[in-house]
């Protein structure tokens, strides 16, 4: 499960913690497109709200789910490049 434990910088985005049972959820790390996308009034996309709560299997339905967070955010009008990566996390 992916939360955000506060609201920090410029842009909305949080401290994420990683919180999980079992096995490890994926890591997501990224540029600064995610959170620098703005919707059509000026306001910056908060990727980790978007994910707040949901749990994700397998690094790719981590990323499907940022993308498609950052296309509801700004109603597909993307201009920024993005550079997504999830990291699969393997329990010791």
């Amino acid at each position: 499960m992916v939360s955000p434990t506060r609201p920090s910088g410029p842009h909305g985005d949080g401290v994420v913690r990683i919180v999980h049972r079992g096995r490890p959820p994926p890591l997501p790390l990224h540029t600064g497109g995610p959170c620098e996308a703005r919707d059509r009034h000026g306001e910056f996309q908060d990727p980790a709200a978007g994910l707040r709560g949901r749990v994700f299997a397998d690094p790719a339905g981590l990323l499907a789910a940022l993308a498609q967070e950052v296309h509801r955010h700004t109603g597909d009008g993307t201009t920024d490049d993005m550079a997504m990566l999830a990291a699969p996390r393997h329990a010791r």
